[in-house]
This record gives C-alpha cells, sequence and structure tokens, in this order.
C-alpha cells in the first residue's frame, strides 16, 4: 500500500481503499492539482506564508503547500522549473505532530530506495522518484513527508535545466565543506590547503569543486576559476587530479566557490545557480578587484 494510501487510513481513519495507481496526497497531486482542488478538498489555509505558499494544520499533522507562480522557463525567482498554470500545486510537505513510526504506515519497502546523506547523518530517506515521494525517518520515527514533482512529470518540466541524476539526489548531497567569493590570492590559496589537507585524510572520497559567476562575468569566468584553483591542487600541492572535479555552477548574484568532499557512492553535489542567464551582463574584464576570473 502507498505511502499516502497508510496516511489517509492511520490519520483519518477512512473505512476504504484508495486506488493503487492514485497519486499524491489526499488526492492532491503537485503539478496535476490547482489551488481550487486544494480548497475544496481541505478548506481554506490556516496561514497564507506568502502569495503562493499556504499552510494548514489538523491534530495530527502540519502540512505545508507550495503553488506555482506561472512565471516562464529558467533559473531564479524570475523564472520556473515547470510548464504549469499559475496556482498549480507544485510540491506539499507533510510533518507528523504525534508520534508516527514507519511501521506504522504498512508500506511495501520495496517500492522505495533507501537512502542516506543529508544534512543531518542519521536521517535515512525513502524515496520513490516515480511517483515523488519522500520520507524522512530518524531512529524509526518518520519526520516528514514530501510529495513532488517524480519522473511521470518529466514532460512537464522546462528542458535543460536540471538533468535526471540531479533530480535523485536533490536534498541528499552533503554540505559543502568551504566556500569563498571574491577573496585575496592568499586566501584563497589557504582554503585550498586545508581542502587538500582534507581530503587526504580521506583517501575514499572525491573533491568537487564548483564554481558559479555573478551578475557582472565575463565569458566562461566560473569555469576558469574551477580549473584554476584545480590546477593551484594538482601543481602546487602534489594532489592527484583524479579525485578532483570541477563543475561550472551557472550564475549567482555573487561570484563564489564552493568546496565538498563526497565518499565513494554518495550522491554528488550538483549546482545551485540563482541567476539565469538571460539576466547575466557579460563583460570584457573579470569584476574581480584581483584581476582573477
Amino acid at each position: 500500500m502507498r505511502v499516502f494510501v497508510a496516511i489517509s487510513l492511520l490519520w483519518l481513519g477512512i473505512a476504504f481503499t484508495v486506488p493503487a495507481q492514485t497519486l499524491g496526497w489526499r488526492g492532491i497531486v503537485p503539478l496535476r492539482s490547482t489551488r481550487a482542488d486544494v480548497e475544496r478538498i481541505l478548506g481554506p489555509p490556516e496561514q497564507n506564508l506568502s502569495r503562493y505558499s499556504a499552510l494548514y494544520r489538523t491534530s495530527t499533522e502540519t502540512v505545508m503547500i507550495q503553488y506555482a507562480q506561472g512565471l516562464p522557463c529558467g533559473i531564479g525567482e524570475k523564472y520556473s522549473q515547470w510548464r504549469v498554470p499559475r496556482d498549480t500545486v507544485e510540491s506539499l510537505l507533510v510533518t507528523p505532530v504525534q508520534t508516527l513510526r514507519i511501521s506504522d504506515l504498512g508500506i511495501d519497502e520495496s517500492k522505495y530506495e533507501k537512502r542516506q546523506g543529508g544534512h543531518l547523518k542519521d536521517d535515512v530517506y525513502f524515496i520513490n522518484e516515480q511517483t515523488g515521494e519522500s520520507l524522512r525517518v530518524f531512529m524509526n520515527e518518520v519526520q516528514g513527508i514530501s510529495y513532488f514533482p517524480g519522473t511521470l512529470d518529466t514532460d512537464l518540466r522546462c528542458p535543460g535545466l536540471v538533468s535526471e541524476p540531479d533530480i535523485k539526489c536533490q536534498g541528499l548531497t552533503l554540505p559543502r565543506l568551504s566556500s569563498y567569493g571574491d577573496v585575496s590570492l592568499d586566501r584563497e590559496r589557504s582554503l585550498l590547503d586545508n581542502f587538500s589537507i582534507a581530503l587526504k585524510d580521506e583517501p575514499n572520497r572525491m573533491g568537487f569543486i564548483i564554481s558559479y559567476a555573478g551578475k557582472r562575468a565575463r565569458l566562461g569566468e566560473a569555469k576558469a576559476r574551477a580549473q584554476r584553483a584545480k590546477n593551484y591542487l594538482v601543481k602546487e600541492r602534489g594532489f592527484d587530479s583524479n579525485r578532483l572535479t570541477t563543475v561550472d555552477g551557472g550564475y549567482r548574484e555573487a561570484a563564489e566557490v564552493e568546496l565538498y568532499i563526497v565518499p565513494d557512492g554518495m550522491c554528488t553535489p550538483t549546482p545551485a545557480p540563482t541567476i539565469d542567464p538571460r539576466d547575466v551582463k557579460i563583460v570584457k574584464a573579470a569584476r574581480s578587484r584581483h584581476g582573477r576570473g
């Protein structure tokens, strides 16, 4: 029995069987249901957190619903990752307010991939990527259940924004070790030295260097800055180049480099740009006061 079916039966006491192929939570399906559908099922929200975010509370759970703003495809606050109309449900987060154990749900765990590696190392995630369901569990207690667009919704995803591997690892990459922006060359090398030392202490782990250019940038700036960091580690510190991966992360409000250490088999970090390339001003020289990319 699917997660949402078990929740409905346990929390609502409904004595009927919900069809196994039903998606979402209580009939509310990301990218398929609208605000009108939600309010027909749940009534008006207890609180509108914003124009496109609503909060519901019951005696057993809180539910936060995010709605689409109907923006064009792109990266950043002025754009969307999904080709859906305004006020379409994008995601739901259901948080129990009473103790709920994974065994209480009666789910078929074979239909969910069990993962670890989120920001809290003791959390365990049960994820069904196809239907877009994720349970976060700590010490056998369910901390939250997320409903989000799954692989069944690829027809509604804006093209070219997020690849399939990125979707699978959303929320499951380790926190960055450190980051830096427009710093002095000495400061940059000091941070890279610490990065190298930490990696050498963990021989079965990979280093990832994700670089972002700012809203004003020269062409190829992020890629060049990531490669410069790798070249320093390899040529100046003698680090194994095969254990370093550089990534052009795109654009953010300000230039930034992020450093990650990832164990074998764990989800690798993915870029999280916040500025759409259409909103970037390309200049002939780097903006950095050090004359570097």
